[in-house]
């Protein structure tokens, strides 16, 4: 038997445009979401808003974030609906890189998937963490390579500890990450992601330019 826990977005606006932008936003991230008319009560279970800034004081509810405040970027949006979700937990952003032919990436904030990509070249992975981890306003970040292929891995490692600071880079036993049945997400994966998904979640060595410890 499938247990199916209660959404905890709500939708409620009434412009039209407006709800199409939010509930295209919502399910390109694979998030859940009831739809409330104004005026209706909210279940218990809701724990964020999200409506038009015009309405924002028509709503009551404690956590309502509006359209505008939601950036184009879904990653970035992801980012900020989850701040307002989660009051607590590890605030840091994570990215596992399983690299290979074709490069997993996954990436997690407050242990809440908020992407997952597949890269078909080096230069392509590279300019896709440093445009995530540059843009994130978290001041924890830390980026987690599987060691499976052990050149590429510290090649990726090597020109991320140059283009960015203050992150930490750990390389990662891979053994295992091929396994797809270990790890749960929002939505349909395939190897590669799935692989960088539970690289993510493993804690590795530290890399220091040419020293891992």
């Amino acid at each position: 038997m499938v247990i199916l826990l209660p959404n905890e977005i709500a939708v409620t606006t009434l412009d039209g445009r407006a709800y199409y932008k939010i509930t295209s936003i919502l399910k390109e991230m694979g998030l859940k979401f009831d739809n409330v008319m104004l005026g209706q009560t909210f279940s218990p279970s809701i724990k964020l808003v999200i409506t038009t800034e015009k309405e924002r004081n028509l709503i009551n509810h404690e956590k309502v974030l509006s359209l505008e405040e939601l950036s184009k970027d879904p990653y970035l949006a992801k980012e900020k609906i989850i701040d307002n979700l989660y009051e607590y937990g590890d605030e840091s952003i994570i990215v596992g890189i399983d690299p290979g032919k074709r490069t997993g990436i996954a990436v997690y904030y407050k242990q809440k998937e908020l992407m997952g990509d597949i890269s078909n070249s080096m230069d392509e992975v590279i300019t896709k963490v440093v445009r995530l981890i540059s843009s994130s306003h978290v001041k924890k970040k830390i980026v987690r390579i599987g060691n499976g292929k052990p050149e590429m891995a510290e090649k990726i490692a090597k020109e991320l500890s140059k283009r960015l600071r203050d992150i930490i880079i750990e390389l990662v036993d891979e053994r295992g990450t091929s396994s797809l049945s270990k790890i749960k997400s929002s939505k349909k994966v395939v190897r590669d992601q799935r692989s960088a998904m539970m690289i993510a979640l493993r804690q590795g060595k530290r890399y220091f330019g040419d020293q891992i410890v």
